[in-house]
């Protein structure tokens, strides 16, 4: 009877979930740790990002047939895209994972974590089903216990909902697998100190902060802070992990500043994880701007600066090119990087394109703002001169404006920088009399 009801709601709830995930922040997928995404049917038009993106190389379905029949890979269609996939078939709603499914699903999982892949578990909704098995997964690797291993879950993707008996199998399992003894003394998993090391760095630096200014008077520097370098490190290493593809190097730098230094073809993949982790959440990009080092190979230096008000904590992320290489425009993950990359990024105006000559792929709107039309050279360069190569005046015989090459009206002079209040004998010092020894006459 149960599946029978199963069959008749899973169209409306199907697309009730496809609305949700429209109008609310609710995500269609989100990543557990480095190894498992937990998330809800993988439609067609998700392969490319699954595959490319986040590197899943393995699928554990835990759908029935029907379910997936017209709208997700076929096993044939998910091993032509370099994909291992599994059924572990319950049914919807009321259906619990039997214990060998479970220890089936895990092994898999295990099995792709040992290769550095990623793997794509998911039911209907990513809710009940397969977050049983990721909750089982977690059990395997920490040794948790089942609450935490579900609240942790719940932490990560909210709206997951383990009923009861899928609850009492996670015990089972967790007998199996952990004993009767409580949670093993491990140490806390890099993705649980991911979620919370922000609050602890900002909890730390507040503190620091207050003690400072009672015994302390010296101008307001941010602290050094053992604590928070350390998960700032941590959060850097978790990012590295997960995407060791484009991440090359990851330091923490002085004051505790994090940053990321990525390939140029990691740009749209790392800064789309960042915005859409959920430990991340780095949605807000405040700044893009370039470094010139004639003196490199890649002398241009690209620096996105971003922002998570979730938690209150800012990364930047650093990439490389040269005069002929183009980067991939931001523009598809941050709206705003339109304008950073084509004129303006503060505090100052520093127009990327424009200044730099950085050229920007797949830009929407790529044009020069600040130069005038046929200007040559990029004024931001340092092989650029300083007077420039032409000057702009206008001419009254003609009646407009003008180019011409540069004149300098006189030679390079030193200039005494001298303070003009020196100048006025009121303000200078008075010289001392020359001492006379004894003996000596004065001079006429």
């Amino acid at each position: 009877m149960s599946g029978v009801l199963a069959r008749i709601l899973f169209y409306p709830t199907l697309a009730y979930n496809v609305v949700l995930g429209k109008i609310s922040s609710r995500r269609w997928f989100n990543r557990v740790d480095q190894t498992v995404i937990l998330g809800a049917l993988p439609f067609r038009s998700m392969t490319d990002e699954l595959v490319q993106t986040e590197n899943v190389r393995g699928v554990i379905t835990m759908n029935e047939e029907y379910e997936t029949k017209y709208f997700c890979n076929s096993v044939e269609e998910w091993k032509n895209a370099g994909v291992e996939q599994i059924r572990l078939s319950t049914v919807d709603l009321t259906g619990v994972p039997s214990l060998e499914h479970i220890h089936k699903g895990v092994e898999f999982a295990l099995k792709h974590r040992e290769q550095g892949n990623s793997v794509y578990i998911h039911c209907k909704a990513g809710r009940s089903r397969s977050a049983t098995l990721a909750a089982a997964y977690l059990i395997r690797i920490h040794c948790w216990s089942p609450e935490k291993a579900c609240n942790m879950l719940a932490a990560i993707r909210p709206h997951v909902l383990i009923r009861s008996a899928q609850l009492d199998m996670l015990h089972k399992y967790h007998q199996k697998v952990c004993g009767s003894e409580p949670d093993c003394m491990v140490s806390e998993s890099k993705v649980f100190s991911t979620s919370i090391f922000i609050v602890a760095s900002r909890a730390a630096l507040i503190q620091t902060r207050s003690e400072a200014v009672t015994t302390d008077t010296r101008p307001t520097i941010r602290p050094k802070d053992a604590a928070t370098h350390n998960q700032l490190s941590q959060f850097g290493e978790y990012v590295a992990e997960i995407l060791p593809k484009y991440v090359q190097h990851v330091q923490v730098t002085c004051y505790n500043e994090l940053e990321v230094m990525i390939h140029p073809e990691g740009i749209v993949p790392v800064l789309t994880f960042l915005r859409d982790h959920t430990n991340a959440q780095f949605r807000n990009m405040t700044d893009l701007t370039a470094v010139d080092v004639p003196t490199r190979q890649n002398r241009f230096e690209i620096v996105y600066n971003l922002l998570s008000l979730r938690f209150n904590s800012r990364i930047r992320v650093k990439t490389y090119t040269d005069e002929l290489t183009p980067v991939d425009s931001a523009v598809p993950v941050h709206q705003v990087a339109n304008w950073y990359e084509r004129e303006f990024a503060p505090p100052v105006i520093l127009k990327v394109w424009d200044m730099f000559g950085v050229f920007f792929a797949n830009h929407p709107d790529l044009r020069r703002i600040l130069t005038d039309y046929g200007f040559e050279g990029h004024p931001f360069r340092k092989d650029f001169p300083l007077s420039g190569y032409v000057e702009v005046r206008y001419d009254d015989e003609l009646k407009r404006i003008v180019a011409e090459p540069v004149e300098f009206a006189q030679e390079f002079r030193k200039f005494d920088l001298n303070s003009p209040w020196e100048a006025f004998p009121a303000y200078r010092e008075s010289k001392e009399a020359a001492k006379m020894e004894a003996g000596d006459k004065p001079a006429k």
